[in-house]
């Protein structure tokens, strides 16, 4: 699941190659479904309706860190590239630029069950692929 437009989605799908048809896109101005689950930064005032940001620790903290070098940069730099040799992704922003700022989450389920649920701490903060996977395949 991403933020974004519609069709940044299918850009996104098509230039890693990743089935259209499996990409879920939130394109509400509001990051509806991220207010539904409850991320960082996806929460409104109820009086105003703004975003409430909170701060740049959810946007960058030790957790960031920490997840970068625990996972390393090697697949990151695989996709992304650098200065010189432009990796296949593109970034792909969202029209509302409060989206930005909104973090995600990683769920598993078994039915309608949550056997696993993270909510990223701060940007890069994710999951572990080997945690998603124990889940998903413990049944």
């Amino acid at each position: 699941m991403g933020i974004g437009t519609v069709e940044s989605g299918r850009t996104f799908a098509q230039q890693l190659g990743f089935p259209v048809d499996k990409l879920l896109v939130d394109d509400s101005e509001e990051t509806e479904v991220y207010r539904g689950v409850g991320t960082r930064n996806s929460q409104r005032d109820d009086e105003t309706g703004k975003q409430l940001f909170e701060g740049v620790g959810s946007m960058w903290s030790q957790a960031t860190n920490d997840g970068i070098e625990e996972r390393g940069r090697d697949d990151l730099n695989t996709v992304v590239g650098g200065l010189f040799k432009p990796g296949p992704y593109k970034p792909l922003m969202p029209t509302n630029m409060e989206a930005t700022f909104v973090q995600g989450a990683s769920f598993v389920f078994d039915g309608k069950r949550a056997i696993l649920e993270h909510y990223d701490d701060s940007s890069g903060a994710h999951s572990s692929i080997d945690d998603l996977l124990a889940a998903a395949l413990s049944k």
